[in-house]
């Protein structure tokens, strides 16, 4: 057995409970509960091993739902200080009948204090508080007793605050009824008060006969309370009468004695059991959670960029065709020339439809049409796509959390935390709105605007015999140029020399012609796919900064865990 030096370990005490305070607020609920109740564990053994003036025990009460744990700590005051009912599980939390407030040690069950008024009686107690109901000084009543919440209620809220209450306890009085004295959530408690060396009474409340005390006094003896003594206390309407060294007043006479045993061996495995927990219950857990959360971050790193599969060809395609229309050498290319040299005599026959239109009544197609915007039904949604595509992408990372049941309990505990790491779609959408708007300024700016093979041509031909002439037919409408060419047999001199002999001038000019809307599609297309491609690894990046605050660092639990090496080394200096 470790030796004991209660004022070495306060230090390593307090350094550890800071340390979990600081790591606990971002993590889940079931870790943050684990971390609360070891805190409170740790504050009772503080609590135990501090040295005290005080000579008057905190006499908790503990029993299941029935055993009438209220009604006996009004009898045994004297007064209704603490609310009954019929009903189960009505007291909500501890409640201390003291004859003086200052009984009761400042921090006590490490909860807020309140003093109840007489308008607040009978008190029924509130949960994570000690309601305490000071009694006139001259009561023959026990000096503090503290009722608490049934050990087997329908609330686990009930069952914690019992809890804590029996850890802070330095006498413990456990109240069974005929009925309820076989309770198996009873039986860790009475283990737990011989190892933790506290003080311990036991009363069978509403008894008819005396065989089931019997009965109690022997299954106590098979559970480490062989010279357990029991009080007994008759329903109010039994015939029943207990022997007087075990009644109500003998029991309120052990009440009296007021006297704090402390163990050396009990604070020792207080200690022990503390170190255990810390390892068992906290640090373990949390390693747990701190692998599954750097496995899930690398499934979602992994998690191939989704790309966006927006194409704005169709907003330029119409651009394209009337560039085309408009270029001089797409109307006048080299084999074409040719093939229309050889065809001279039905060459007009032969003319494009909406050359005809235009010869015969002035009419030009839409898209060429000067006068028309050239728009032709409406583009896609891209915006609608975007966020789709993006919702998509939430959807995945969904997957991956909610297939883990350790993510998924997170995502369930941590809602609302969850809920703000996500991006709303609409950015997605917002992506598309401003690359498109961009787009259609250059657009505008195009749509008007004389091919630069054209303009070429058009230079040349004003420093050649006739060429203004020409120049003026181009610019009505390149149809017309070709017509003007063949009609006055003009494919002779500089004229014929340039579009027959200049191939590779041709070629070269409506490569780049051609390419020019088609190279603004393309880096449209790139610029909404790298800018939908950072916003979905944003997504993702917010999601692993999430997943990191579900589970402390490993530098963070390395550094727990060797505080509790420190404690365990001080119980055995």
């Amino acid at each position: 057995m470790p030796v004991m030096r209660p004022e070495k370990l306060a230090a390593p005490l307090e350094r550890l409970d800071a340390g979990l305070a600081a790591m606990s607020p971002p993590l889940g609920a079931a870790a943050r509960t684990a971390i609360e109740r070891w805190r409170a564990d740790a504050a009772a053994l503080r609590f135990h091993l501090r040295k005290t003036n005080l000579t008057v025990p905190m006499t908790v009460i503990l029993g299941g739902t029935g055993t009438g744990k209220s009604t006996l700590v009004n009898r045994i005051v004297g007064a209704t200080v603490t609310a009954t009912s019929f009903r189960r599980t009505f007291t909500s939390g501890p409640v201390a009948i003291v004859r003086d407030v200052k009984l009761v040690p400042e921090g006590w069950l490490g909860v807020e204090h309140v003093i109840a008024q007489a308008s607040d009686l009978p008190a029924r107690g509130r949960a994570d508080a000690l309601i305490v109901v000071p009694l006139a000084a001259e009561t023959a009543s026990p000096a503090v007793l503290v009722d608490t919440p049934d050990l087997d209620g329908d609330q686990p809220v009930h069952h914690a605050q019992a809890d804590r209450a029996f850890r802070w306890a330095q006498r413990i009085v456990f109240a069974v009824t005929p009925e309820k004295y076989q309770m198996t959530e009873l039986l860790p408690y009475y283990r737990l008060a011989r190892r933790y060396g506290v003080p311990a009474l036991f009363v069978m409340n509403k008894c008819e006969e005396n065989a089931v005390v019997e009965d109690f006094r022997k299954q106590l003896a098979e559970r480490d309370w062989p010279d357990a003594f029991v009080y007994i206390v008759p329903r109010d309407d039994a015939a029943y009468e207990p022997a007087p060294d075990v009644n109500l007043a003998a029991f309120r006479e052990a009440l009296r004695r007021e006297d704090v045993a402390t163990s050396a061996d009990g604070n020792a495995n207080r200690v022990s059991d503390v170190i255990a927990r810390l390892a068992d219950q906290v640090v373990a857990p949390l390693r747990e959670a701190r692998r599954e959360v750097d496995r899930l971050t690398a499934s979602l790193r992994a998690m191939e960029a989704m790309p966006a599969g927006v194409d704005v060809n169709p907003i330029t395609q119409q651009l394209q065709r009337r560039l085309q229309q408009r270029s001089v050498l797409y109307l006048i290319g080299p084999q074409r020339v040719l093939d229309r040299v050889r065809q001279v005599p039905t060459m007009l026959a032969r003319l494009p439809r909406a050359t005809w239109d235009w010869v015969m009544r002035g009419e030009l197609p839409s898209d060429i049409d000067p006068k028309s915007n050239g728009r032709q039904g409406e583009p896609p949604d891209f915006r609608a796509a975007l966020n789709d595509q993006f919702t998509v992408v939430r959807s995945r990372i969904d997957d991956i959390l909610r297939s883990n049941p350790l993510a998924e309990r997170w995502l369930n505990d941590n809602a609302a935390s969850y809920n703000q790491s996500l991006l709303d779609p609409a950015n997605a959408g917002k992506i598309a709105d401003e690359e498109i708007e961009n787009l259609k300024q250059w657009l505008e700016t195009r749509w008007n605007a004389t091919p630069r093979d054209t303009r070429v041509l058009q230079a040349l031909l004003k420093y050649l015999p006739g060429g203004r002439q020409l120049t003026r037919w181009s610019e009505a409408a390149p149809y017309l140029l070709t017509i003007a060419v063949v009609t006055h047999h003009a494919f002779f001199g500089h004229i014929d020399l340039m579009v027959l002999g200049g191939y590779s001038l041709a070629t070269w000019l409506t490569e780049r012609i051609s390419n020019e809307v088609a190279s603004r599609t393309r880096a449209t297309n790139r610029k909404i796919a790298e800018r939908f491609e950072r916003l979905a690894h944003e997504q993702i990046d917010r999601v692993c900064a999430w997943l990191d605050q579900q589970a402390p660092s490993e530098r963070a639990l390395d550094r727990v865990e060797h505080m509790a090496d420190e404690l365990e080394n001080v119980t055995r200096d």
